[in-house]
């Protein structure tokens, strides 16, 4: 069988698990061998919320892929994970879903060699509710169906696969040490397009500073 493009599995795994268990929003996501999330593709979540996430309130999410590792479940609900966590922690978090009007979140992780490969992130509004019992049951057995398209998706080792060729350079140009300036010079681009480039790419990689994207895609 041929392995999948991550992004072709993230698309069909997000619509099947929000028509079986609706949410409001989701993401799907790679975790790379530092058991960073990377390379999201969202769905119903707007851009605001998840550059605030990615820029503020990351570190204080109880369910990265490290937390999740921790509980030995390949569902884990949102009160569980904060539970295991630093009381002020959960408060910021709570603070960060109640700005976008999230009252639950569970996530569903599939692994390879016993490491986290991808998860989906399905998140509910007051609308809808917290997850019933019945609802984590339900994406117990569908965490099978996530683990077998996880198990056909194309390896995500390479952190550059995701990128464009333009972004790849500029990647490579940081590794060396490059300064704006310097990266502006060698893409024959003013410094504006520089900055626009580094957003995407700290967007698309989920890290937030320069020495964050070289180590998640170098290291």
């Amino acid at each position: 069988m041929h392995a999948i493009p991550a992004q072709e599995v993230a698309g069909h795994c997000l619509q099947a698990f929000t028509q079986l268990v609706p949410a409001s929003q989701a993401a799907f996501y790679c975790v790379d061998r530092h058991l960073q999330a990377r390379d999201f593709r969202l769905l119903g979540m707007s851009g605001e919320m998840h550059r605030d996430y990615l820029d503020n309130y990351r570190q204080f999410d109880p369910l990265q892929p490290r937390n999740c590792l921790s509980t030995g479940l390949t569902v884990v609900p949102l009160g569980l994970a904060m539970a295991r966590q630093p009381l002020r922690d959960s408060r910021r978090y709570r603070d960060f879903l109640a700005r976008y009007g999230v009252v639950d979140v569970v996530e569903i992780v599939a692994h390879r060699a016993d490491q986290p490969q991808a998860a989906i992130s399905l998140l509910r509004t007051a609308e809808q509710g917290v997850f019933t019992l019945d609802q984590l049951a339900q994406l117990n057995a569908l965490q099978v169906m996530l683990q077998m398209a996880v198990a056909n998706m194309q390896p995500t080792d390479d952190g550059l696969a995701g990128l464009t060729p333009k972004e790849r350079q500029i990647a490579w140009l940081l590794r060396q040490g490059a300064s704006n300036k310097q990266l502006a010079q060698a893409l024959d681009v003013g410094l504006p397009t520089i900055k626009t480039h580094l957003i995407h790419l700290f967007r698309k990689t989920g890290v937030s500073s320069r020495t964050e994207l070289v180590a998640a895609l170098f290291l």
